[in-house]
Order: structure tokens, then sequence, then C-alpha cells
């Protein structure tokens, strides 16, 4: 009987995982032909970008983005990714194969998001949680957009996994294995998006004042920088080279902060950044004037100009920075989003839809759990906590809620099972994984 079960459980699994990539690969097909269509190669500027660095790398060619003044314009790994793709002589067919390569890289998402949501309520709630992920529109576009959520989303979730594992790990050496798996997908996933740079410490931070067994929050958020360090470290010694300083991301933080803390601000991002153009020629006129000799590359120090620019405007106009970041909330959250590229009503209302039924069943299936839930309920809230802050200070858009909204199918996949357990008079189940260590349990850590 057993075996029976595990087989229907198996056989489940791999319908939702092919309902999953079929969906992607209908995405594919749609956003190529729209593409095409409108007589482009991409719909969104930023994968240009991505592509020509792609394209770079593919033919040995130097990593910058139109200058030597651009040699840190963006981080390395989707590039990476993408270049073999990149190197071939037919582009749209070569894009086309790197829409697949998304639509596979979604698949295994909604994999991993089925492996949190099963550890948190079991089979049913896995099952819930990976049909919602796979018929996501807004988990099919980040899949198959040439865009860096493409790797985001499954190197963060395994991240997540990894980080929860490592947590609830009897034995030290799986402590310490999960935690050092947790610090190279947080690597991976910061080198394809940097603005999940300061998720791991976040995460310890919040471990550490609010969660249980916190002398193991600490070990495991110690051993998981110290493994994120070390991923980073190629890119890290390259920018040096390049710029003669440390550079942990990339050179558009301070353009990005500028964009969201500037005189005439909106919360939403200036396309192409033209407010630049001002910057550079300041810089460059500082430049010829410069004595003692210049500190770092032009790029570096426009980047540190432009931050200088943003803190001054937030030192100088706190009213302001707080209107702008109950502005920038709202258009993160926005009930409705506001076109650009999602030209199509139908796919505007059906984004909206999904993204706020999940958020209420997230809501639900989080309402009432055991006290020992309560920790590992709150973890699948983090990433959405964590981007929420961070484009309050940068600038606000739909595209940065999608992935932690992601995370919380988990959470809308438990209040389904508990409807459903209601429903047939029930009781609900206790959400813990049989033989994992339940950190609470621990009190010579717990303090």
């Amino acid at each position: 009987m057993r075996d029976l079960v595990a087989n229907k459980r198996v056989v489940g699994l791999w319908l939702i995982l092919l309902l999953a990539f079929l969906l992607r690969l209908i995405g594919s097909n749609f956003w190529q032909q729209q593409a095409i269509a409108e007589g482009k190669l991409f719909r969104l500027g930023d994968s240009e970008g991505y592509w020509v660095l792609a394209g770079h790398i593919a033919r040995g060619e130097a990593y910058q983005y139109g200058s030597e003044n651009a040699s840190v314009f963006r981080a390395p790994l989707f590039p990476i990714v993408l270049a073999p793709f990149a190197s071939l002589e037919n582009a749209p067919r070569a894009i086309y194969y790197a829409r697949l390569l998304g639509a596979l890289l979604g698949t295994v998402a909604v994999w991993e998001l089925w492996l949190l949501a099963k550890r948190l309520g079991g089979s049913s709630a896995a099952n819930w949680a990976g049909i919602i992920a796979a018929i996501s529109p807004a988990a099919i576009g980040m899949s198959v957009m040439i865009l860096s959520e493409m790797l985001l989303v499954p190197l963060m979730l395994g991240h997540l996994l990894a980080w929860q594992k490592a947590c609830s790990a009897a034995a030290q050496r799986h402590v310490i294995g999960w935690s050092m798996v947790a610090g190279m997908m947080a690597g991976l996933a910061i080198l394809a998006r940097p603005s999940w740079l300061l998720f791991a410490p976040f995460l310890m931070t919040v471990g550490l004042l609010l969660g249980p067994s916190r002398g193991r929050h600490l070990k495991i958020g110690v051993m998981t920088l110290v493994a994120m360090s070390v991923v980073m470290s190629p890119w890290w010694y390259r920018n040096a080279l390049v710029t003669g300083k440390f550079v942990p991301t990339t050179l558009q933080v301070g353009p990005s902060l500028y964009d969201g803390l500037h005189p005439g601000a909106t919360g939403a991002s200036d396309e192409g950044m033209a407010f630049m153009q001002a910057i550079v020629a300041e810089q460059i006129a500082l430049n010829e004037r410069a004595n003692p000799p210049h500190d770092g590359t032009l790029e570096y120090r426009i980047n540190r100009r432009a931050q200088h620019l943003a803190l001054e405007f937030a030192r100088s106009q706190p009213v302001e920075v707080l209107r702008l970041a109950i502005a920038k909330f709202a258009r993160t959250w926005s009930l409705w989003p506001d076109g650009g590229e999602l030209g199509s009503t139908a796919i505007r209302l059906l984004i909206s839809l999904s993204t706020f039924s999940v958020l209420l069943l997230a809501l639900l299936g989080s309402w009432g759990r055991n006290v020992r839930d309560t920790w590992w309920i709150a973890v699948c809230w983090m990433p959405c906590l964590y981007f929420t802050l961070l484009h309050m200070v940068f600038v606000g858009s739909i595209r940065y809620r999608e992935p932690a909204v992601f995370v919380l199918a988990a959470l809308a996949g438990c209040a389904i099972t508990d409807l459903t357990h209601r429903l047939a008079g029930r009781i609900r189940p206790t959400y813990s994984v049989p033989g994992e260590h339940v950190p609470a349990s621990e009190p010579s850590q717990s303090t």
C-alpha cells in the first residue's frame, strides 16, 4: 500500500512538471512570435543588454557593454548561461532556444517549490503549490523572457531549501554541508541578480532576533556567508583588476539608487536613465581638473558620484524620501499592472488575479499554524519582505514582487489543503517533516 501511495505521488509530481513545462513552452512561442511581429529580437531593453554581453563572451571579447566605461555593467552569470546561444548565427532561432532553456529552468523552480511546500504541509500541499506555480502567468513570464529572473528564481529557491535543510539537520556534518550549499546557491543567485546580495545577512539577522535556536542560526549564517564569498570571489577579483577597487556586484548600484532618489523622482524607473548624461558630463569635467591622479576608473567614479548625489538628496529631503517610499510600495504591489510591455488587458488581468489570489491564500495558509511551524512559515515570507523593503529605496515595479510571490505559492498550497480537510471534516495535519530535527526543541541553543 505504501508503495502504491508513493507511486501515485511520483506520478502526480511528474504530471505537474509536465504541465509546467508545456505551459512555458507555449509561453516561449507566444513571446517569441510577439517580438517577431513587432520586428524585434526582444521586447524588453534589459534582454538586449544581457544578449550583447553574452555575445562578447561567446566571441572571446572584453566583457563590457558598449565601451570600457561599462565593464562592470551587469553581473556575469546570466550572460555566461546565454553565451552558447549567442554564439549561433541565426539570432531569432538562438533566442528561441534560450527561451526553451528558460522553460526548463522554470520547471525546475516548480519542482523546488513542490519540495518546499512538501516540507511545510505534506504531499497534498505540495501538489496544490506545484499546480499554482505551474499555471501562474507571472511565473511563466519570468521563465520565458530573457531576463535574470530566469536564473534567479530557481537559485533563490535552492538557497531557501538548503538553508531550511541546514536548520533542520540533526548531524553536525549535515548542518555544515547544507549551509555551504545554501551559500553556493546564494552566491550564484547574486551573480545572476545582484539584488539578492543582502538576503543571506537579512535572513541571518532576523533569525538571530526572532527565530528559534539562535546559536544554530548564527552558525549557519556565518558558514553561508563564507561559501557565498567563495563563489563570488572570482567576480570580485576580476572587478578589482579592472577598476582597482573592490566592487561587490556591479557599478550600476549608484545609478540605480539615484534613479529612485533624485529631484523629480516618481518611484518609477527613468527608462534609459537619461539623467545619467548630466552626471557623466560633470564627472568627466571633474576628471580634467583632477590632481592628484584619479581614484579608480571613470565608470567607478560615475557610480560613486551617482551614489553620493542620491544619499545627499535623501539626507536633505527626508519627507520626500518617505513619500517616494510609499509611492514605490504602491507601484510594487499595484492591484493593476501599469502596462508597459504587457499591452494585453487579458494578460494584465490574469497577472493581477493570480498574484493577489496567491497572496490571500498565503495569508490564510499562515494563520493558526502550530507554534513550531511559525519560523518555517516566516521564512516563506522573507523574500516578500526583503524585496519590498529593497525597492522602497530603489525603484518600484510589479516585476520585483513576482519572485517573492512565487515562493508564497508554497503557503497557498497549504491553505488549499486546509480548506479541503475542513470541507471533508478532517483534522488539520501537523506540518513537520518526519525524521527531521526541529530547531525549537534545542533549549541549549535557544538563547
